[in-house]
């Protein structure tokens, strides 16, 4: 199984495949994401992008996410955390170019509402969205991402879109686990 830490910045695992760009931080593979990944098509089975994709220039946004569905196999996995758009560290960074929230991968489902919106050929199927209250590595204040209030605000869909509209004080992160889809008869919807 090839396990590819995408972006790994400080976090690096062993028996993964550590990735990134910055030559200052332990990786295997150094890498301009502004390019090509360095894998062959098909060939992952599982990539972790934590913090990665809202630092992806809009402009090529699109063809990194073509990206990673080249590399990765049919029914590979691939967890996203990035800052949820109502978030204080979504705008605080200078290098952020995207925010997100529920529904942002919703023109890359198979039977989705958006079919009509395709900006891209790539399919994936949406296994999970998660609302984090608090992100989930806070770095000064640890025991408030160990709470256990993210249950809360992730009921079901609907709830999600209420608590996002209504929601006060904005969430830190989003979590999605989503699974590559390369043939026809993988176009089953999980959410």
């Amino acid at each position: 199984m090839i396990k590819v830490n995408l972006g790994c910045g400080k976090d690096y695992r062993t028996g993964w495949i550590n990735v990134d760009f910055n030559p200052n931080v332990r990786a295997d593979i150094y890498a301009d994401f502004n390019n090509d990944l360095p894998f062959k098509n098909d060939e992952v089975d599982y990539i972790l992008l934590d913090g990665v994709l809202e630092h992806i220039t809009p402009e090529r946004y699109l063809r990194f996410i073509e990206e990673l569905h080249r590399v990765c196999k049919s029914g590979a996995i691939i967890d996203i955390y990035v800052p949820h758009y109502s978030g204080m560290h979504a705008f605080k960074h200078p290098t952020h170019y995207k925010y997100f929230g529920i529904g942002s991968f919703d023109v890359f489902r198979p039977e989705e509402l958006w079919n009509g919106e395709r900006y891209s050929q790539v399919r994936f199927n949406l296994i999970k969205e998660e609302l984090f209250f608090f992100h989930k590595a806070l770095v000064n204040v640890k025991f408030l991402s160990k709470l256990p209030i993210n249950w809360f605000f992730n009921f079901s869909r609907k709830w999600q879109l209420i608590m996002e509209k209504f929601h006060l004080w904005g969430f830190d992160e989003i979590h999605y686990q989503l699974s590559v889809v390369k043939e026809e008869h993988e176009n089953i919807r999980l959410l």
